[in-house]
């Protein structure tokens, strides 16, 4: 499986407040892309199941989100749309 690693880094703002922010975004695209994700917001993890070739996982620490994004050839054409949606959403937190 391929990877791409998406991380943008907020400086001065704490994990409790990135993965509220970072669960808002993986609830709304899982509503649009139908993914039921697992939310842990104790360990700040968000686990993305495989749907359609493509696994993610996003994970929280003070001052910055990473995802994770595994995708096999099915999932290659749908990782850069999660991509670009995930990466717009990110550039826009905190503005």
């Amino acid at each position: 499986m391929a990877k791409r690693i998406i991380e943008q880094a907020y400086p001065g703002k704490s994990a409790d407040q990135l993965y509220a922010e970072a669960e808002k975004i993986l609830r709304r695209l899982g509503e649009k892309y139908g993914i039921t994700c697992q939310f842990d917001p104790a360990a700040r993890q968000v686990v993305v199941p495989e749907k359609m070739g493509l696994k993610g996982l996003c994970s929280v620490s003070d001052g910055l989100i990473r995802i994770e994004l595994s995708h096999g050839l099915l999932g290659g054409a749908l990782v850069g749309t999660v991509e670009d949606y995930v990466e717009s959403k990110l550039e826009k937190l905190f503005t």
